[in-house]
């Protein structure tokens, strides 16, 4: 379907829909123990009490057996990133998304129906472990197709004047997720026994969960596909057509070719007149760096030339190297703050309550940060100095942030204004970062390779540098004395703080454009 004009009503529901699957993501998710609270999906964050350090244990005798299966979830987000976002960027944007969003629901309902190691009357013994590792897995996989796409999708197919603060609506169904995650945990443990958590509460959000995918897997049918995508797809077949004929490979005309060939999404739209109103611009490189871009069409000869990561190996490595670089703050500033300082605060002693009340004002004080990073860029402010500059106060505060928020846990002093200060502040900056290397960064690569390089790229960074944050700050602390321990994030945020320094800069030299006013016009 191509794109047509959209009312405002349908564009509420457009980025509504296209949030449906990250909220999916956030709500059905596993958190470990320390250094892995977080990551993949949220729900085990408010629940690795009673999955994990009970005895008996639901799922996992020891604990070094558990962080395998917590591992898997994360390290495969890369590869289901190279998948869907081939999906993406050979079939389409929106079969992506209903893609991704089933395949996220099947492991999910499946984690709330399984037997558990030993306690309540359905066990498995290690059978159940087993089984949560390969429901982990399919989930990473889901997980590195899903916000991704949806990103791409909306990026491309919202108006420019308005894309910056869709994106960051977008974004924020992180946010929602989140919230929604540590409210019904609170609710469950607050209208529970414990016994009754174990048995069968803490299954209910996996399968709400469930019932959230098919609603958006519903309301994804029909959404149409960006213009710019269906104009690069149509320029391509038009491009090998041209050269088949030439070389005496092509006897039937290109009308011909593609009723043969109904599904692919390059021949559908070969002929397609919704596509006169904006023509794909090619991509044209400008900066110090520009003899590191190919020519962004493969390089290699046949059918390589239809696969997306070829395409961007041979042409936008750089550009994917950039890409990880100007997001490693952020993606472990992020995992440090949601995922590492609320487990230590509640082992420094802060009620577990407290901690969750915490974490819900800073994901809306992280909801306006990228709201107004999104009204930045549709007003022209250039989006790598944001990125810049935030990382610079970012890496500045830290350690102050990280310090006070332990020394008042340690306290139990729960009323402190640092407590529920400190944190907002830092997650409000981290916000403005959120949306400033996921916009930009989305236009570094050329539409047919943009789904793959994003994705992986994004994934990459969360996924990896995120994900081994907490592992990094635990090793961290092992090395510092106690009375320093509180500064291991902030040595560690330092660290990758000049990573994304190094990658603004390359980021400046490699794609000049990204950082001229109203990045989000660039198609």
């Amino acid at each position: 379907m191509v794109q047509t004009k959209l009312s405002v009503a349908e564009w509420t529901k457009v980025v509504g829909v296209a949030g449906v699957g990250t909220v999916l993501e956030w709500v059905s998710g596993c958190q470990t123990r320390r250094g892995g609270d977080l990551f993949d999906f949220y729900i085990y964050a408010q629940l690795r009490t009673l999955l994990l350090l009970p005895t008996p244990c639901l799922f996992t005798p020891p604990p070094q057996l558990w962080w395998a299966v917590y591992a898997v979830g994360f390290v495969v987000r890369p590869l289901g990133a190279l998948i869907f976002g081939h999906i993406g960027d050979t079939w389409g944007r929106n079969t992506t998304l209903r893609i991704a969003i089933v395949c996220m629901a099947i492991p999910t309902v499946v984690i709330g129906c399984l037997p558990t190691y030993d306690v309540g009357p359905y066990t498995a013994g290690l059978a159940a472990p087993i089984l949560l590792t390969i429901m982990r897995l399919l989930q990473g996989l889901a997980m590195g197709g899903e916000f991704g796409p949806a990103i791409i999708y909306l990026s491309e197919l919202a108006p420019v004047s308005w894309r910056g603060r869709l994106v960051a609506c977008l974004q924020m169904a992180v946010n929602i997720g989140m919230i929604l995650a540590t409210l019904l945990v609170m609710l469950l443990e607050n209208t529970t026994t414990t016994y009754e958590m174990q048995v069968w509460g803490w299954r209910i959000p996996f399968c709400l969960a469930f019932a959230a995918a098919i609603l958006g897997y519903w309301l994804r049918r029909g959404l149409p596909e960006p213009k710019t995508f269906l104009a690069a797809a149509r320029s391509e077949t038009e491009g090998a057509n041209k050269v088949a004929m030439a070389n005496g490979e092509l006897s039937q005309s290109p009308s011909s070719a593609k009723e043969d060939d109904a599904a692919s999404v390059a021949g559908s739209v070969a002929s397609s007149s919704d596509l006169s109103e904006e023509a794909f611009s090619t991509y044209e490189p400008d900066g110090p760096l520009s003899w590191f871009h190919g020519n962004h069409s493969s390089k290699a000869s046949g059918a390589a030339g239809c696969v997306p990561i070829l395409r961007l190996l041979l042409n936008n490595w750089m550009g994917l190297a950039v890409h990880i670089l100007y997001m490693a703050w952020v993606s472990a500033a992020f995992y440090a703050t949601v995922t590492w300082l609320p487990d230590e605060m509640r082992d420094a002693g802060l009620k577990h309550i407290v901690s969750q009340g915490i974490v819900v004002v800073s994901m809306l004080t992280n909801a306006a940060g990228l709201f107004a990073c999104g009204t930045a860029f549709d007003k022209g402010w250039p989006a790598i100095y944001i990125n810049l500059a935030i990382t610079l106060v970012g890496m500045s505060i830290g350690f102050g942030v990280f310090r006070g928020m332990w020394w008042q846990s340690a306290a139990l002093d729960v009323n402190s204004l640092a407590a529920w200060f400190l944190m907002p502040l830092f997650q409000g900056l981290i916000g403005i970062a959120m949306a400033s290397v996921v916009l930009p960064a989305t236009r570094i690569y050329a539409p047919l390779e943009r789904t793959t390089g994003f994705s992986f790229g994004y994934n990459c960074g969360y996924g990896v540098i995120g994900g081994l944050t907490p592992f990094a700050v635990s090793g961290i602390i092992d090395s510092l004395g106690a009375d320093k321990e509180a500064y291991a994030p902030a040595f560690w945020l330092l660290g990758l703080g000049g990573a994304s320094v190094l990658g603004c800069l390359l980021c400046y030299l490699y794609g000049p454009r990204l950082n001229k006013p109203y990045v989000g016009r660039i198609e």
